[in-house]
């Protein structure tokens, strides 16, 4: 046991509680340098003299009041660079005193100044002092918080001082709930992210800590490298600032207490007194009091090893208070360290009393130390559900937000949808109102057209009838027979003549819904007969009509009334057209093929060619007894529109297939 390596306090908690003695001439000292501060105007470069004056003084009794001095100040004139850089030194104060609250406070005061000073370094390395600060008060479960949160925000913001100091405090803590193997991983992930801009006391931190561990393990292989290159980065930065020298005094001491400890474990008891010599030149009054108590506690290990036991355990009972009052962790072991001791010396008596000491102590500490880490859960827990509620806050807020914004939109949508409704009802409207204008100009000029196919229509058979009534009453000299045969073609034209005023009134009808087509069985060649011949008989020797088919009857299915007024009316011409015509009415019946019609078509209702209106359809070939609709084609070009008028040598195809169905087909 005597041999065993006392834990060092220095690096496990961080720098420890300041000395606050202040002698006469550290006051005059600092009264001065103040004064000279105070006599100059309030310009930057009062700001820039302040500021070396805090650099160089990173101790006590002088870092608060010229760090104050440098802050104020810099409130006073409104530096915003200047006011942050005296926080800074004003919470570094507080990482001394190990004052988490008023270190708290300062963090925050830092955290408001990022945004305009451009760099997070500053708050996330003091943040990570509050977890140091609460390692060292052994509430572990909040510097453990603390710090894995500094780390988060570092990463975030891309800080790599701030990462540094976030793994060195976590490493910190896990060092004091004796969790050495999760602390080294940490410190040499921190090692491994050094870069040129990672300060220089963070790295002497790590490096110290990282030794500190492998130390502890008796590696002194793998620890020596980095206690090389501590030492190194300690002799550059004095020897490049001799005037801040004691800023580093501390870390100086831990570092010839290292070199210490490796030379006793080797057995090298020269070299190990040379480096505690060093160290002892170093305790001036500036010095941490944990920095005094390591060159102690390698001193006591110094006389186990030269079995000075008298010395070795008069210095633990001179150690043991301050370890009581500020480093209640090493207090089993110095302890236990003070009763090994004992036996070596002989005193069983008094090793025993050692021990029973140790245990009511322990027990005491142990019940203290349970509570206090179940009041840190507890508050952690608290902080947890703060967290929790503020984000529940938070998600209700975007909830909220995002409600708003989808019914803005629906609202939007429908707004959009409803106008294009009224646009597309408004289009409709002004479309049937075109409609309904075309439709007026297409009925006048139906009307026109209608009026004159009614003349041309009611005048052929009453010319007839009175040209005949005329030669009935004017020739007194006429052949009976004469007189029979004209009396007949009266009687047939005024029959025509009363058939299409009766068409006309069923046309009425018809439009009316009144009346509709009748589909019946009739002979067509027989209608197509007597068309051919009232249209000769109407011509007046200007129409020469022939029928030209090679099928003697062919029964269709359509309206035998309509069917001959439409016939009629193609045949025969207008009464002013004074032209002749020679009319074919061709019908072919083939026995292989069927019944063959002509492709040409002329509709009436065609649209307006540049020289006239010309139907087209292709050759077809249909089954006599397919079901079609009763219309006529032409094979004819003609400058007007108007049934009837034809142009000399026309021939009209008859088109059964489109004529009607046959009355014995199923």
């Amino acid at each position: 046991m005597k041999h065993t390596i006392i834990i060092l306090l220095c690096f496990l908690c961080g720098h420890a509680y300041t000395l606050q003695a202040e002698d006469a001439n550290a006051q005059q000292y600092q009264d001065s340098i103040l004064k000279v501060a105070q006599a100059m105007p309030s310009t930057s470069d009062k700001l820039e003299y302040l500021r070396d004056i805090v650099y160089k003084h990173q101790y006590a009794p002088y870092n608060k009041p010229f760090s104050t001095a440098l802050y104020q100040e810099a409130c006073a004139q409104k530096n915003v660079p200047y006011e942050n850089l005296g926080a800074y030194y004003l919470a570094a104060c507080y990482d001394k005193l190990h004052e988490p609250d008023t270190l708290a406070y300062w963090v925050d005061k830092l955290k408001s100044y990022v945004t305009e000073v451009g760099t997070y370094d500053y708050y996330l390395e003091q943040k990570a002092a509050i977890s140091r600060a609460l390692a060292s008060k052994r509430q572990i479960e909040k510097a453990i918080y603390v710090a894995k949160e500094t780390l988060q925000e570092s990463l975030e913001h891309h800080s790599n001082n701030g990462e540094i100091a976030a793994y060195n405090s976590l490493a910190c803590a896990y060092n004091v709930s004796s969790r050495g193997d999760e602390a080294l991983k940490i410190l040499l992930k921190a090692y491994q992210n050094f870069t040129p801009q990672t300060k220089p006391f963070l790295r002497i931190d790590i490096l110290s800590r990282i030794a500190q561990v492998y130390g502890n393990a008796g590696q002194d292989s793998l620890k020596r490298p980095y206690l090389a290159q501590m030492d190194e980065t300690l002799r550059d930065v004095v020897s490049r600032e001799p005037e801040t020298r004691k800023n580093w005094s501390n870390l100086r001491i831990d570092c010839e207490v290292k070199h210490v400890l490796h030379f006793m474990n080797r057995g090298k008891m020269v070299e190990a007194q040379e480096h505690i010599d060093k160290a002892k030149a170093l305790l001036e009054d500036h010095v941490d009091p944990v920095f005094w108590l390591n060159v102690q506690l390698v001193q006591l290990q110094y006389y186990s090893r030269t079995k000075e036991y008298d010395k070795s355990i008069a210095l633990i009972d001179e150690v043991t208070p301050i370890v009581l009052n500020h480093y209640v962790s090493t207090f089993a072991t110095l302890i236990n360290y003070k009763a090994s001791t004992q036996i070596d010396k002989g005193d069983v008596d008094g090793a025993i009393e050692t021990r029973r000491y140790l245990i009511a102590a322990q027990d005491s500490l142990d019940n203290a130390f349970s509570a206090n880490q179940l009041q840190q859960v507890k508050e952690i827990y608290h902080i947890d559900e703060l967290l929790l509620e503020k984000q529940k806050i938070k998600d209700t807020n975007y909830k909220q937000g995002f409600l708003f914004l989808m019914t803005l939109l629906v609202l939007m949508l429908l707004f959009y949808l409803y106008t294009r409704y009224l646009s597309r009802k408004i289009a409709v409207a002004e479309k049937v109102t075109a409609d309904a204008a075309m439709q007026a100009e297409a009925d006048n000029v139906t009307k026109d057209r209608l009026q004159s196919e009614i003349s041309h229509d009611i005048r052929t058979p009453l010319n007839v009838v009175v040209g005949f009534a005329e030669l009935l009453t004017e020739s007194k000299e006429l052949a009976p027979e004469a007189k029979v045969e004209y009396g007949k073609m009266i009687q047939e034209n005024a029959e025509n003549l009363l058939k299409y005023v009766n068409s006309i009134l069923e046309l009425s009808r018809l439009e009316s819904g009144k009346t509709k087509y009748k589909h019946e069985g009739c002979e067509v060649m027989s209608l197509c007969r007597k068309g051919v011949e009232f249209a000769r008989q109407v011509g007046n020797g200007r129409l020469a009509i022939r029928l030209d088919t090679n099928i003697q009857s062919q029964m269709i299915c359509t309206d035998e009334n309509w069917f001959s007024t439409l016939l009629s009316s193609l045949l025969v011409p207008a009464e002013n057209d004074k032209n002749s015509y020679n009319i074919v009415v061709r019908i072919r019946y083939d026995k292989e093929k069927g019944i063959i019609t002509d492709p040409s078509v002329l509709f009436p209702d065609a649209p307006k060619l540049k020289k006239g209106i010309k139907g087209i359809a292709k050759p077809q070939v249909v089954k006599k007894d397919n079901r079609v609709p009763a219309k006529l084609i032409v094979n004819e070009q003609v400058k007007v529109n108007t049934p009837g008028v034809m142009r000399s040598e026309s021939v009209i195809y008859l088109d059964l297939k489109k004529l009607g169905k046959h009355p014995h087909s199923k």
